[in-house]
Formats: C-alpha cells, sequence, structure tokens
C-alpha cells in the first residue's frame, strides 16, 4: 500500500468527518509500526503509543457539569470514550486532538461496532475481561466480529478500515489487543460505570441511533506545542495534567484560554485520581498537579470550580472513604 494520508483536510464518505495533521506521515510507515508492535519489537514514541481500550476516569461523573446543547467540545481523543460519552450527553460538534497516530483509527472502530454490534457482541469484542477479572475474554477483537463491523467501518473512515483490516489478517485479535493497547484495563462493572453509553443496553442502543448523525474533526498533534485555528464552548484536557509540569500546564491553559476558548466557555483543567482539594501537605515524590497547597495558588485565577467525584474504586467496592477530584475553569 502507498496510499498517503491527507492531512490537511479529509472529507469522509458518511458523517462529513475531518481530518487535520501537521505530520506528513503516510499510511504505510503508520500501519508498519502498528505491525512492529504486533510482532513485540518496541517502538513506541510521541506518535506511536499503547491505545487505551476504555477511559481510565470516571467520564460519567463529571460530564453532566458540562453544557454540551448546541455547544462545542474539544477534547483528547485516548480511547475515544470522553467523545462517545459528550454525543451521548447532546454534543454534536467535536473536535479530537491526540498525538497518538492510532487514536483516530480506534474510535471509528469503536463507531463501526456500536452501529454494527449488538451490546452483548460490543462487549464481547471489547472487554478484555467479561466474567472472571482474571482470565482474559476469549472473544476479545474476534475475527468473526470484526466481519460484522467492517463494512461500516471502511464508510465512515477508509484509513481506518484499511488499518484493522490488515492487522486482522496478518495477526490473531488477541495479539493486536495484547500488544497494540495498553494493559491499564478494569473490570467490567467499572467500564460499564464510568460510561454512560455503555450502562445498560438501553443506552447504548440510544448511542447508536445518535451515531448515525455524528460529524466530528479529528487533528492530529501535540496540544501543547501546535496552535487550533478555532474557539470551543467546552475544552476536555483529562489527565494531561499529571504528566507536564505546573509551569507547562499553566502555559497551555493560558494559551487556550487566549485562543480557543469562547466567552462563558469551560476547561476541564484536570482529572485526579484519589485526590482531595482539601489537602494542606504533601510528599515531595507527588507529581505535581496533587500538591494542592502550591497548585491552589498558582493556578488560583484558572481552578473556579473542584469537585469530588465517584472513582473506580467506588463502582467496584462501594468504598466511599476515597474520591476522585475534577479541576474546572469557567471563563468570564
Amino acid at each position: 500500500m502507498t496510499k498517503e494520508i491527507i492531512f490537511v483536510i479529509l472529507l469522509r464518505k458518511k458523517g462529513d468527518s475531518v481530518v487535520e495533521t501537521k505530520k506528513q506521515l503516510s499510511f504505510d510507515n503508520i500501519l508498519y509500526s502498528a505491525s512492529s508492535i504486533c510482532e513485540g519489537n518496541f517502538c513506541y514514541n510521541g506518535e506511536f503509543s499503547r491505545i487505551y481500550s476504555f477511559a481510565t476516569e470516571n467520564v460519567s461523573s463529571y460530564i453532566d457539569y458540562f453544557n454540551f446543547d448546541n455547544k462545542s467540545l474539544l477534547t483528547v481523543g485516548s480511547s475515544g470514550d470522553q467523545i462517545l460519552n459528550a454525543f451521548y450527553n447532546g454534543a454534536r460538534d467535536i473536535t479530537l486532538f491526540d498525538i497518538n497516530e492510532y487514536a483516530k483509527y480506534y474510535v471509528y472502530l469503536k463507531i463501526s461496532a456500536i452501529l454494527s454490534l449488538s451490546y452483548q457482541e460490543f462487549i464481547l469484542f471489547f472487554f478484555k475481561y467479561v466474567v472472571s477479572p482474571f482470565k482474559q475474554n476469549k472473544y476479545i477483537f474476534s475475527k468473526a466480529i470484526f466481519e460484522k463491523m467492517k463494512d461500516n467501518l471502511r464508510l465512515f473512515d477508509y484509513e481506518s478500515y484499511l488499518f484493522f483490516d490488515e492487522l486482522f489478517s496478518l495477526y490473531e485479535g488477541k495479539q493486536i489487543r495484547d500488544r497494540l493497547f495498553d494493559d491499564d484495563e478494569d473490570r467490567k462493572i467499572v467500564i460499564k460505570g464510568i460510561n454512560k453509553y455503555l450502562k445498560d443496553e438501553e443506552s447504548y442502543n440510544e448511542l447508536k441511533s445518535i451515531i448515525r448523525k455524528i460529524s466530528f474533526k479529528y487533528i492530529c498533534g501535540d496540544i501543547f506545542e501546535d496552535n487550533i485555528d478555532r474557539k470551543f464552548d467546552n475544552i476536555f484536557l483529562s489527565n494531561l495534567c499529571s504528566t507536564v509540569s505546573l509551569e507547562k500546564l499553566k502555559t497551555l491553559i493560558q494559551k487556550l484560554d487566549k485562543n480557543n476558548l469562547k466567552k462563558d466557555g469551560s476547561i476541564l483543567l484536570g482529572y485526579l485520581w484519589n485526590a482531595s482539594f482539601n489537602v494542606e501537605s504533601y510528599k515531595d515524590d507527588w507529581k505535581d498537579i496533587y500538591k494542592m497547597p502550591i497548585v491552589k495558588e498558582y493556578l488560583k485565577e484558572y481552578i473556579t470550580e473542584a469537585h469530588s467525584i465517584a472513582g473506580p474504586r467506588n463502582i467496584l467496592w462501594e468504598d466511599n472513604s476515597k474520591s476522585d477530584l475534577v479541576l474546572i475553569y469557567r471563563k468570564k
């Protein structure tokens, strides 16, 4: 294959989705890297890192803090759950931003699966643990189930279809899933609890009806370095805050606030696991964003709300002794 990705604007046959990127990477290069990883070779970097199968944060607990009615959203791509939950909650104008070249392909795979598969088939295909948390689901990335969704995948995004169809022709589904995806996947009860669209069959079918009408834009790049030429009502930074220094985070927030956030817009500044806004002391080896006395002072003009929400521990063991924390900025 010698097909090149069209990097400025690429309109799709269905859904009018748009892809943008600043990197001139051929499709062959992307597929070669994925194949190398499936072969067991270590070749992860900024453009090619492991895919998260599902969100690791409780999206269902914070998404209602944001208004999507006739509003726009810029969000990190990652597992695609942010976009799927946002669509479920009423969003129709979404832009995904991700440095991982594989993120777009996986989002389209999930979209095509929802359109093509029953609720139980979706669970069997995507969930690593279905019956036992200690035994991997034998139907994960089943080729037979993939056959049911690949026609819709081809219609929605041809590159995503080529990517996964080629991998499934070369490798067993389990090999693709184990090597191309991150190991950090929680149990079924948690995944269903943190994703509104997976709560039950009714919710899944509701998103299935919505997904036929969706339209979104995908941008491949580094949100800390690259500029985006439009403004949004809502911006989700997910857990990026835990990967950088407070100085770099503040610089990003200032840039987004000035260039990309509409008047009265909102930013999810950060998602923190097992954290409290009221912590008065910290250990030196903590990540910067967890050092609350410093954070509250350094980001005082941007942290306008802090909400404690249920985390995976609460869902799995009904343990309310610890909560997760979301930090939000409302522009006035």
